[in-house]
């Protein structure tokens, strides 16, 4: 008799048995990033002035953050700072964070806008 007849007969087979390296729960699914309190620009409104951008609130666990600067919509840098140019006077300045963990990257939507004098 085989050892599956032998243990069937004996009635110590076990059906339905699960694969211990299977056991427990699945592994969590990862979102990407999403926003829960918006980014916002702070500055003073003139040539030469150092603005901020804070990088949002953001669920989903991001482990990096960047931010583009835009003037007029087109980018003009990068980075947490932006040191307003000559070229920016009688732009709106905004800022684009991007959120980014290991099931991808989110980009917020552009911060408040920082209007800059005219020359």
């Amino acid at each position: 008799m085989s050892d599956y007849a032998s243990a069937l007969a004996m009635g110590s087979l076990v059906t339905g048995a699960t694969n211990p390296r299977h056991q427990g729960a699945p592994p969590a699914v990862i979102d990407t990033p999403a926003i829960l309190a918006a980014d916002g620009v702070v500055g003073t409104s003139e040539v030469g002035a150092t603005l901020t951008v804070t990088m949002g609130n953001w669920d989903g666990d991001p482990y990096a953050y960047t931010a583009i600067w835009q003037g007029d919509g087109a980018d003009i840098g990068e980075g947490e700072h932006y040191v307003v140019q000559p070229g920016d006077a009688g732009t709106s300045i905004t800022a684009v964070v991007t959120a980014t963990n290991s099931a991808g990257a989110t980009a917020a939507p552009p911060s408040n806008a920082i209007a800059i004098a005219a020359a």
